[in-house]
């Protein structure tokens, strides 16, 4: 689905994991139509507009009269990046790394507290909200198969540590020898535990889209804004249930931003992804796992893996299976299809190939979706 016309979410995606069993608001609208006029609208239903109007609207310094406030969502709500990532965050030494590289420590340190202060704040909005979305406080290993890519991550960690850094006295290093028996992966070059989360975003979001309908904002799924023109400081935005003018409109549409707004073609560009859920055959007693895992094949490709609570697993990644060919993933929001069938074949083979116990698990795939972000 490679195009230079605009990219809007498409009709008919696959259903992801998390989004199998749809919630109540998932085509939600308060009103047929639109209204006319509103203080502030959010384009867009994952985590950045839900939780950016949930903000919002529960500011203790409001006065009594709370901003009109209007979400709109061109599919079901949170069915886009949102219902269909990994289900985890963390602290990312790997990027780190590269940041510091690039544009120096301190964009790096930055990049690394605000990881920090996101994984305490998804602990602090369930603990408050009272939110029911499996969540876990946790560590993550970071998985090291190439030998060099090891090293590299090492020194790094060593020289941020000379220089201390505050951020690494969050981060462990797990020397080649004692990685496989703590990871619990096999062949382990060194590894990395740093702080992390784990939970059910689709049930994160449309809970706290519930709250934010209970402070007053207003929810139209099913009504994708097709442009957007700015006027006298307001912005109109044209839906196919009527327009509305905002005094001030928020953008949380993430790979589609460029469809309403061109001049970030080029800059932010989509591209598909693959995950997957995996499930071991019933008879089968594998090793319950604790941690969420990104395996780092190398320096540049890399999976993500979630254990859930019932002992399925969530994996995605396996770009290497498709780099080579742009069309089927570069500038692309086809959700609808998969990628490949090379990159679910080798979910398949993880859990059996790379940990220690899941050997005759039989852990394949029930359920591939795609997604897309940018």
């Amino acid at each position: 689905m490679s195009s230079n016309q605009p990219l809007f979410p498409v009709k008919d995606s696959m259903t992801s994991y998390w989004m199998k069993d749809p919630h109540p608001l998932a085509s939600y609208r308060t009103s047929d139509a639109v209204p006319e006029r509103c203080d502030i609208a959010i384009i867009g239903t994952g985590m950045s507009g839900v939780v950016t109007a949930y903000h919002i609207l529960s500011d203790p310094n409001l006065g009594p009269e709370k901003p009109s406030v209007v979400l709109l969502e061109t599919r079901q709500a949170c069915s886009g990046a949102t219902g269909r990532n990994g289900g985890h965050a963390k602290l990312s030494t790997p990027f780190a790394r590269q940041l510091a590289e690039t544009h120096g420590p301190e964009a790096a340190a930055q990049m690394i507290r605000h990881q920090l202060d996101q994984v305490a704040a998804l602990e602090e909005v369930v603990e408050k909200e009272s939110i029911d979305c499996e969540l876990l406080v946790t560590r993550s290993f970071d998985i090291f198969f190439d030998e060099r890519h090891a090293q590299q991550m090492y020194e790094f960690l060593s020289r941020e540590q000379e220089k201390e850094m505050s951020w690494t006295k969050e981060v462990q290093w797990i020397e080649k020898g004692e990685s496989d028996k703590i990871t619990g992966v096999k062949n382990t070059k060194g590894a990395l535990s740093v702080p992390a989360v784990s939970l059910w975003p689709y049930k994160l979001v449309t809970a706290l889209l519930s709250k934010v309908l209970d402070l007053g904002g207003q929810l139209y799924t099913e009504t994708c804004v097709t442009e957007a023109k700015e006027h006298n400081g307001q912005t109109t935005l044209k839906t196919p249930r009527g327009s509305l003018v905002a005094k001030q409109t928020i953008f949380a549409t993430n790979a589609y931003t460029a469809a309403l707004l061109p001049q970030y073609e080029s800059i932010i560009t989509p591209f598909k992804g693959q995950n997957s859920h995996l499930s071991p055959a019933p008879s089968s007693t594998p090793p319950p796992l604790a941690n969420t895992y990104n395996l780092h094949f190398d320096s540049k490709y890399a999976d993500y893996l979630i254990p859930r609570p019932d002992g399925t697993i969530i994996l995605g990644g396996a770009k290497w299976t498709y780099e080579h060919d742009h069309k089927i993933w570069w500038n692309n929001v086809d959700d609808t299809t998969l990628i490949n069938n090379a990159a679910t074949e080798h979910f398949d083979s993880v859990m059996a190939d790379h940990f220690y116990g899941w050997e005759n698990a039989q852990a394949n795939h029930d359920r591939v979706w795609t997604g897309s972000e940018c």
